[in-house]
């Protein structure tokens, strides 16, 4: 299954230079509990702004990174360099995690989504890619103050 977890602004807005525009630590603890233990998808650049926050990959997840740079390596880490061949051949359940270039790469093989909604508008400069959410059907919506947790399941 490969699903997308994102949280966006009422304009779909996900980053700002490189970094989430916003700090939500529900928003960041429903990342982990939905995410630990899976297969995360990431380009170079959500990689290295996450090594920068944390200083070391995503703890208790197998942490996949898609680059073209043919150098890049990191200890502990998958590197690979074509996403769509490896999104039409994994057998395993995979998060793809940002940013905006993976999130379109992945759109059309993404069972679900797991979006959360902030409400309110932030400034940023990286947009979530169009999509048509008519392909998907809403089945769990959770409400918490500015957050609104919502996951889709595309429709058959």
């Amino acid at each position: 299954m490969i699903a997308i977890i994102v949280a966006m602004d009422i304009d779909n807005l996900i980053g700002k230079n490189n970094t989430l525009p916003w700090y939500y630590p529900d928003d960041l603890a429903y990342f982990k509990k939905i995410t630990t233990g899976k297969t995360v998808l990431m380009g170079r650049k959500t990689f290295e702004s996450i090594i920068s926050r944390n200083k070391k990959p995503l703890p208790n997840r197998k942490n996949i990174v898609l680059t073209s740079n043919l150098q890049f390596q990191y200890s502990g880490v998958e590197v690979i360099h074509d996403g769509n061949a490896y999104l039409k051949q994994t057998k395993e359940d995979v998060f793809v995690i940002g940013g905006k270039q993976v999130y379109e790469l992945a759109l059309p093989y993404a069972e679900q989504l797991y979006i959360t909604r902030i409400n309110k508008k932030y400034e940023g400069d990286t947009y979530f890619p169009l999509f048509q959410l008519e392909q998907f059907q809403l089945i769990q919506k959770e409400e918490q103050g500015d957050l609104c947790f919502c996951v889709y399941q595309r429709k058959i």
